[in-house]
């Protein structure tokens, strides 16, 4: 099968090279893509050159030339002698490149998928393995329900962390972000407040909001190490700051003694592959992979999860490079990427 794949032949160098993909193995099926979506940090820290991972010589897939994209929603059009569960014609949600078609192994990182319910459709689909991402914060949480939430910075993954929440009854939940575009997002999914942090000091601003100094629950969804500490500050005595996405660096200026322990904050990760490794499914409150997508999957369906506001741009294969500098340097234009197969 003839295939289009978005690929990234070095930094700030977007292309779209055309393949040919052989028939399935026994254990791999063959998915039509019809929509990916676009994880910006992720994305753009390849793009830019700025990946760790890039440099670690123990991962070979990490290197130019490198395919993006991790979430895609599709159709299968044939599957290997060895996969009994799914047969041609199943829509399905997976962790998907950017590409017109994909060959996934079952059994891989790569080859999960997830059924597609009935009154779903594909672009809302691929949100899905991204939206996992945000979704860490209100697992972590445990119980979320009528707590105070903020979450700072309101990115892709931000804005699932704030839209989980708010699914999981969080309450009040406010979002914290400069860029004017995505508060607006964030109140076109029902957050119940935003905070504009070049306006003033964020930690007053919030605690003049809530009448009381700082919230339950702190999501840092800003990939900036120097975040972690101002997102302890906007916490309450006692409350949970859990970081989601991926700061990637060292964060300087903590001071320990008393902004945390004497505190009694709580600062937890909740990276969207490893809160479900087997070694974590204790900690996530009996969470798996599965069950965290079959929930995306559903809320989605039935709107619990919102993706009001979410989405800027759809876009073609061709364009993806002028997406990335989009996100890059026009903020208040760019925060949701769909890339469109059909």
């Amino acid at each position: 099968m003839k295939a289009r794949q978005a690929v990234l032949t070095a930094p700030f160098a977007a292309a779209v090279r055309d393949a040919e993909l052989p028939d399935p193995a026994p254990n791999q099926v063959l998915v039509r893509t019809e929509a990916s979506v676009v994880s910006a940090g992720t994305e753009l820290a390849v793009y830019t050159g700025t990946h760790q991972w890039l440099k670690d010589p123990t991962l070979p897939d990490w290197k130019f030339p490198f395919k993006p994209g991790y979430s895609a929603a599709g159709e299968i059009v044939a599957v290997g002698s060895a996969v009994p569960v799914w047969k041609p014609g199943d829509r399905v949600s997976y962790p998907g490149n950017h590409a017109s078609a994909e060959l996934l192994t079952i059994g891989h990182e790569r080859g999960k998928l997830w059924r597609l319910p009935s009154g779903l459709d594909f672009e809302k689909a691929a949100w899905a393995c991204v939206a996992r991402y945000g979704l860490g914060a209100a697992i972590r949480a445990g119980v979320t329900l009528g707590r105070s939430a903020a979450v700072l910075g309101l990115g892709v993954i931000g804005q699932f962390a704030l839209r989980s929440l708010i699914a999981a009854g969080a309450h009040p939940v406010v979002g914290i972000d400069a860029v004017a575009m995505r508060r607006k997002a964030a109140l076109a999914a029902g957050a119940d407040h935003v905070i504009d942090p070049s306006s003033g000091d964020a930690r007053d601003l919030l605690g003049k909001y809530l009448g009381r100094r700082g919230a339950e629950l702190v999501a840092d969804a800003t990939g900036v190490p120097d975040a972690v500490p101002l997102a302890m500050s906007l916490a309450c005595d006692g409350g949970q700051i859990i970081v989601v996405g991926s700061p990637r660096g060292k964060a300087k200026d903590v001071n320990f003694y008393d902004d945390l322990h004497r505190r009694y904050l709580e600062v937890t990760g909740a990276h969207g592959n490893m809160l479900f490794e087997p070694a974590h499914t204790r900690l996530a409150g009996a969470w798996d992979i599965d069950k965290a997508q079959n929930w995306l999957l559903a809320a989605l369906t039935s709107d619990r999860l919102s993706l009001e506001g979410l989405v800027t741009h759809r876009i073609r294969a061709e364009e993806l490079g002028d997406a990335y500098e989009g996100l890059l340097k026009k903020k208040e234009e760019y925060l949701g990427v769909l890339v469109r197969w059909r």
